[in-house]
């Protein structure tokens, strides 16, 4: 004989009256929630993204539970299995999400919520960039800067001066597109990228090298590093959001200064090595896409001076270097 569950208030259907649709790299995201403090976190990220496309948004409904986080919370790094995507931090802290069908549910204790930056960094963020990409793009761990809306991937290891070779080029007229991730746009043949150029992250020892970053002061991140984290407005340098890329370079620090050309075999391997979530369709859509991504020009850049390397890559954009 079939056993009826018993009924649990947390099972039922919850009100999230709630809501409201904002667009991070410009496509939206529809959040409900029983707390306005998700909201308040939402419009502190992305607030500034202008709307770039008209698609459905994905959704992203968070349950705020009357109680203390717990003092065990043990935070998991976040699980991909197919379609599905978990993150899971407790009992009370969690959150399930079908990238397919573009649906999240996330549940929450209050003060985990009023918590912004543990909130935004371990939950909101994660769920809207891994949905939003699962729909539309494919994420390149790489910065980006733009000149007349054409653009340049600087591509590398961690420690390859990614973000602080995009500043420089930003100081020197270039627009800063983002500073260690990107999006190439899916089922689009002009190679489309779009960043995050509304933030900048540095780590410590770039005050070294950019000495107006003396006065800033660090801060100590959710992930618990400490980092450098700086609004692009306050720094006064050109942003864009969205660009069409021309050149993918991957950067290498060195004591000599030279730039070649890099095999599009193993460029691709390392492009791909971002294609880690989605059903089979997505994965197939996203390799797709890096394949006719990758048969833009590819260089490796060797740098030891950054006005120098900045130079290179001027040089490239005006076609005076060719493969």
């Amino acid at each position: 004989m079939l056993k009826t569950l018993p009924e649990c208030p947390q099972a039922t259907s919850a009100s999230l009256p709630f809501r409201a649709i904002f667009h991070p790299m410009g496509y939206a995201v529809e959040i409900s929630s029983n707390s306005i403090e998700v909201l308040v976190a939402a419009s502190k990220l992305w607030s500034r993204y202008p709307v770039l496309s008209d698609a459905e948004p994905i959704r992203i409904r968070v349950l705020s539970i009357p109680t203390q986080a717990s003092s065990w919370r043990q935070p998991l790094a976040p699980r991909i299995e197919g379609r599905l995507f978990s993150i899971v931090h407790g009992v009370q802290d969690f959150a399930v999400a079908d990238l397919s069908g573009g649906l999240a549910f996330v549940s929450l204790s209050q003060d985990s919520i009023s918590d912004y930056a543990y909130f935004s960094y371990h939950f909101l963020e994660p769920l809207a960039y891994v949905m939003q990409g699962a729909q539309h793009f494919v994420f390149v761990h790489a910065s980006c800067i733009s000149r007349n809306g054409l653009a340049i991937l600087l591509c590398g290891d961690s420690g390859s001066g990614k973000t602080c070779l995009a500043y420089a080029c930003a100081k020197r007229g270039w627009e800063f597109v983002s500073g260690d991730a990107m999006q190439i746009v899916r089922g689009r043949s002009d190679r489309t990228v779009i960043g995050r150029p509304y933030e900048i992250r540095f780590r410590e020892s770039a005050r070294e090298l950019f000495p107006e970053l003396n006065s800033r002061r660090a801060g100590i991140r959710a992930n618990g590093k400490l980092d450098l984290e700086l609004d692009t407005g306050e720094l006064g340098i050109p942003v864009a959001l969205q660009s069409f890329a021309r050149h993918i370079v991957f950067i290498e620090r060195s004591n000599v200064d030279r730039i070649e050309t890099c095999a599009r075999e193993s460029a691709m391997r390392k492009l791909e090595e971002t294609i880690c979530y989605g059903d089979d369709r997505t994965r197939v859509e996203q390799r797709e896409t890096l394949s006719h991504f990758s048969d833009l020009p590819i260089w490796r850049l060797y740098y030891s001076d950054l006005d120098r390397a900045e130079r290179t890559l001027a040089r490239l954009l005006d076609g005076e270097l060719s493969c």
